[in-house]
């Protein structure tokens, strides 16, 4: 049976990019996180900026994440993610009083990948800075919000027919240019799969009349999505 087996997001701000680590940034994050008013979660946490990746990587740990009780205090955790999303190491760069919380924090961060392709093929770096707070750590946690690059994903997947008799599991990664209208400024595919049917499968999916939403805060972006198409 033909299906269409999963997709991979990361955008990025075009010419907003910020490369490199980002410590003192995310350090400042830590100050601002605690001087803020307690909110009925458990936990506060903040991502560095590079681009929007970091953002994705950290509501990916939070959907697995739960505070351990007796957590306080806050801390830095720095992510090396290869270019494939597999997570490399995570080490606690500014440890909180708590360190069987940061260790937690960790092995959440490990069970939480793979994570998206990092952006432009090279190793990231993503520094997340928490802080552990006095609310129930079993409670329910929100759902992030969508990312602009899952919400285009989620427009843009119906629309892609899986080519006839295909066999095996294939993978397009597509590079998008939008501009804060929403019109594309360019539309090109990054990592071909290998398999030309697939490849034009999803770039007529993505040629599809209204499944191109403007941008969030009309600022031009640039979006990388990862189709895998599979067949049994």
């Amino acid at each position: 049976m033909n299906r269409l087996l999963s997709s991979r997001v990361f955008s990025a701000p075009v010419l907003r990019r910020v490369p490199g680590r980002c410590l003192a940034c995310s350090a400042a994050m830590i100050s601002a996180l605690a001087a803020s008013p307690a909110s009925c979660a458990a936990f506060s946490a903040a991502a560095d900026t590079s681009g929007g990746y970091s953002s994705q990587v950290l509501s990916q740990i939070m959907r697995v994440w739960r505070q351990p009780a007796g957590a306080a205090g806050s801390a830095l955790i720095e992510l090396r993610i290869e270019p494939s999303g597999t997570l490399a190491d995570c080490a606690v760069l500014q440890p909180s009083p708590s360190p069987a919380a940061d260790a937690a924090l960790c092995a959440a961060a490990q069970n939480a990948g793979p994570y998206p392709y990092t952006p432009f093929g090279a190793e990231s770096r993503v520094s997340l800075a928490v802080v552990y707070g006095s609310g129930d750590p079993t409670a329910p946690q929100a759902a992030p919000a969508p990312t602009y690059a899952e919400t285009l994903r989620q427009a843009i997947s119906p629309h892609v027919v899986v080519p006839h008799g295909l066999s095996g599991s294939w993978t397009t990664v597509v590079q998008l240019d939008v501009w804060a209208d929403g019109t594309i400024r360019d539309c090109r595919i990054t990592r071909p799969s290998g398999n030309a049917g697939v490849d034009e499968a999803v770039m007529n999916a993505i040629r599809t009349p209204g499944v191109i939403s403007a941008p969030p805060e009309h600022t031009e972006q640039r979006v990388m999505l990862s189709f895998t198409l599979s067949a049994r």
